[in-house]
């Protein structure tokens, strides 16, 4: 005990060895960003002195005499009986204290005030334990560490939610004022100095194993996230959107009602990243700009599922998220669609998209590189390999558009002979025994109706796949 100043003192360097400053872990699945967070945290740990201001009324010896203190009322109170004393007041006084020192402390629940009263009061008792065991090894080599990982085990999981770890270290920092203030008040006569020191190197030791657990909490928390948002994305993809798909979008933070849209491409490679390292910096840049969005593999492929929130359009939010795709592979963008059932539409259209792009010749040499590749330009090569919302999406916008649009079909008659005749006003007119112009006119009502020009060389390609189709659906029907 004697010795315990220059044990104290040497925790606080850089020379004590890598073993002992290093706390005990509660896992060992601990990254390097768990590391960083750690060390983050100890910067704090060592701005308590410098903040002490702002919790000058804890460092005051508490106005009470330990032996003046009626005896019934700590019996009544839950703190631990066998402690100290003078080590109960300062609980007692800590418990009411915080609310005045800490604002947000009077938001938690009753509930929550309770755990962290217990967690407190089990590392001052804990802190109590050790210095019985200083005091039975005089020898400083012989002193045992304190083991203070436990401390957290008896609050769930989930109040790592409830209070964050600079809350949690604030909360520390007021006791430890407290402790250091009223040391005399329970520390062995002669050795107050050495308890001072002992307060700090065990407050260490303590925030050590906060910020430990604090970081392996995030990790498998991310691990869960990851894990619900590869299923959510697989059943997604797959085409499933029932309540359980609802359930595991709604865990990861989406709302019941959204718009969404998909990107479908290959990461970029990156010697220095890995994939999942990319798929969280999509994840943050979506964030930043106000979105939601979720990231999953899918074969070689990535898909990104993204809510913009009414922060921009679909191609506004992607153009900021191409450069994380390889430059030499096509992206491919869904359709804006809602909720849960229209997430597996825009997922599936992008898909397809991209597995049809080497079919986008034409669009290209139209309109020169196309990035990302939209959905609906490419329906009539979609509806090819067999992909129905497309087949559905031009029966039912162009085919029956065009069918109901003129009552005796006249305007879909002559646009079919105009396509087949190679887009030719004199065949059709022939064909048709009517005046060119009369087709000319026919052909610009079309336009008005379909938004496709059958004069422009894509866009009669897509009206010639959607007349078939719609001739397919029709002969089927009667």
């Amino acid at each position: 005990m004697a010795k315990l100043k220059d044990m104290s003192k040497l925790g606080a360097s850089k020379s004590l060895p890598e073993d002992d400053h290093k706390p005990a872990k509660a896992s060992n699945s601990s990254n390097s960003e768990g590391k960083t967070g750690t060390g983050r945290t100890l910067w704090h740990v060592l701005q308590w002195r410098a903040k002490s201001a702002q919790f000058s009324e804890s460092n005051q010896p508490l106005p009470f005499d330990s032996g003046t203190q009626d005896s019934e009322n700590l019996e009544s109170e839950h703190i631990n009986s066998q402690l100290p004393t003078p080590v109960q007041h300062i609980l007692r006084y800590a418990e009411d204290h915080l609310s005045e020192t800490l604002p947000w402390y009077q938001s938690l629940s009753d509930k929550d005030k309770d755990t962290l009263n217990l967690v407190i009061e089990k590392a001052v008792a804990n802190f109590v334990d050790w210095q019985h065991d200083i005091g039975s090894h005089p020898d400083t080599d012989g002193i045992p560490r304190p083991s203070t990982d436990h401390i957290f085990f008896i609050a769930p999981l989930e109040f790592t939610q409830v209070i964050s770890l600079r809350q949690a270290l604030d909360v520390m920092r007021v006791i430890v004022d407290l402790l250091e203030g009223n040391v005399d008040t329970f520390a062995e006569p002669g050795q107050e100095r050495q308890t001072h020191d002992a307060i700090l190197y065990y407050a260490r030791e303590v925030a050590f194993s906060a910020a430990a657990i604090y970081a392996d909490t995030a990790e498998m928390r991310e691990s869960w996230n990851v894990r619900n948002e590869t299923f959510a994305m697989e059943n997604l993809a797959n085409g499933v959107t029932d309540s359980k798909v609802s359930s595991q979008m709604s865990i990861l933070g989406w709302p019941s009602k959204y718009s969404c849209f998909a990107l479908v491409g290959r990461l970029r490679q990156n010697t220095q990243l890995s994939s999942s390292a990319i798929a969280s910096r999509i994840r943050r840049k979506v964030q930043a700009i106000g979105g939601h969005c979720l990231v999953s593999g899918y074969n070689d492929l990535a898909i990104v599922l993204i809510d913009p929130r009414k922060e921009g359009s679909p191609e506004e939010v992607s153009a900021n998220l191409l450069h994380f795709f390889a430059k030499d592979a096509p992206v491919s963008i869904g359709p804006l669609r809602q909720n849960v059932q229209g997430a597996a539409e825009t997922i599936h259209a992008a898909l397809t998209t991209y597995q049809v792009a080497p079919a986008a010749v034409d669009i290209l040499y139209a309109e020169g590189s196309v990035r990302p590749l939209h959905a609906d330009d490419m329906l009539p090569e979609r509806a090819l390999i067999g992909d129905q919302y497309a087949a559905d999406q031009l029966y039912r916008d162009t085919y029956l558009r065009l069918l109901h649009g003129d009552p005796h079909h006249i305007m879909l008659t002559t646009l079919s002979t105009f396509l087949a005749c190679g887009r030719s006003l004199e065949l059709t007119a022939n064909k048709l025994s009517v005046h060119p112009n009369t087709v000319r006119y026919r052909l610009k009502r079309s336009v008005e109706v379909s938004g496709w020009d059958p004069n422009n060389s894509r866009e009669a390609f897509v009206l010639q796949v959607a007349i078939k189709l719609g001739q397919i659906h029709q002969g089927d029907t009667q």
